[in-house]
Order: C-alpha cells, then structure tokens, then sequence
C-alpha cells in the first residue's frame, strides 16, 4: 500500500480511536512515524548473492521422548548403517548430529561418558 493512502487512514483512524485505547494509540504514533521518517527514502534492501560467504547455521530439535518411550527416534534417523541420516544431509547439503542419551550405540560407554561430564545428574 502506498504511503499516500496509508498515511491518511492511519491520522483518521488516530483521531476516531477513543483515547482510553493506550495501547493502540502508541502503536499508531509508531507506524506514523515511521511513515513519516521513511517517506524520502526509496532504498531497496537487498543482499549481495554474488559474495560467496559461507554461513554457519544451528538449530536445536526436541525429540519427544517422553511423549512416545517406545519409539526408537534415533534407529529410525539414522536407518540401516546410518544410510537415512547419509541421504538426508546429502540431499539437504547439511551436517546433522545426533546428540544426547540414547544417541550411542554402546550403552556402558554412553553411561561413563555422562557421568564423567556431569557427575551431578542421575539417571
């Protein structure tokens, strides 16, 4: 919407607004503002694709455990000797890791390895 239309409807709605709307009024001085300070600049943002750089990128996921004990997420992630987990970055172009209890293939080695981090959890 340009801002010659959107500015007008914002100072109309501002004056009809009944002023026991706080919120709402705040919000509205905001927007007119900056209508009004981006009103002279046209600048288009864009990023440079041609640079090569690249980006480290993390996300954590959750697996829901204790919402279904019987399922075994990580057998089904990494599938016969890890061939879905393989596909799965190849086709995606991502390093994935598994992390956590329940992630190593040796129980007694996963169990030393947590108590020796953290030696003040339970399990």
């Amino acid at each position: 919407m340009g801002s010659e239309k959107y500015l007008p409807e914002l100072m109309a709605e501002k004056d009809t607004l009944d002023p026991s709307f706080q919120h709402s009024l705040r919000l509205l001085d905001q927007e007119i503002e900056k209508i009004q300070k981006d009103e002279g600049k046209e600048e288009e943002k864009f990023i440079d694709v041609v640079i090569n750089k690249n980006m480290k990128l993390g996300q954590k996921v959750l697996i829901p455990v204790k919402q279904f004990p019987k399922f075994n997420f990580v057998g089904k992630l990494l599938g016969p000797r890890g061939n879905s987990l393989k596909r799965l970055q190849e086709d995606t172009l991502t390093k994935m890791s598994i992390l956590g209890k329940g992630s190593m293939r040796d129980k007694e080695k996963e169990e030393e390895l947590m108590q020796r981090a953290r030696p003040n959890i339970t399990t």
